[in-house]
């Protein structure tokens, strides 16, 4: 079981490395998520996400098999980029800190959504495992491609087909 785990990790990683285009150009940055939800695709939303009246660049993280698309606020300082991931049914936080890439929960001067009811749609086994993805630096692209590879798999499967 670890072995699978180890591997589907490795190879998600490696799918959101090699994603074929830039956001930041205006073009899609796309790839397949290896997951059920199937290929996805990234690109600036022209309606940004606005948190404690700030503007945050915004994008629209859509699958091929999925009904809407999550929207992704960045949240750029100095020493860390935090990324907002937030559907219909569940939100949190991607975070790049100190060189680790990771998930955590919203924290609460960003969320939106109950947070018992976001966490009760989470894997909390994925969760945990997700919460170091990579202790290497990445770019804001490379971290995007991270994030679409790695949030379903948080996503209790039976709320998939909701996301």
């Amino acid at each position: 079981m670890k072995t699978k785990f180890y591997f589907l990790l490795i190879l998600l990683l490696a799918v959101g490395m090699s994603s074929s285009a830039r956001v930041k150009d205006g073009r899609a940055l796309s790839g397949n998520s290896l997951t059920d939800l199937g290929n996805y695709s990234i690109v600036k939303s022209e309606v940004p996400m606005v948190v404690n009246d700030q503007v945050l660049d915004t994008y629209e993280l859509v699958y091929e098999n999925a009904s809407k698309p999550v929207k992704i606020g960045v949240i750029n300082e100095k020493k860390c980029t935090t990324f907002l991931v937030r559907s219909d049914e569940i939100e949190v936080q991607y975070m790049c800190q100190k060189g680790v890439f990771g998930v955590k929960k919203m924290d609460k001067k960003y969320r939106e959504l109950d947070e018992k009811s976001s966490d009760s749609k989470m894997d909390r086994i994925n969760y945990l495992s997700q919460r170091v993805i990579t202790k290497n630096s990445k770019t804001e692209k490379e971290m995007l491609g991270l994030i679409a590879c790695y949030f379903p798999v948080l996503v209790e499967k039976q709320y998939q087909a909701q996301l």
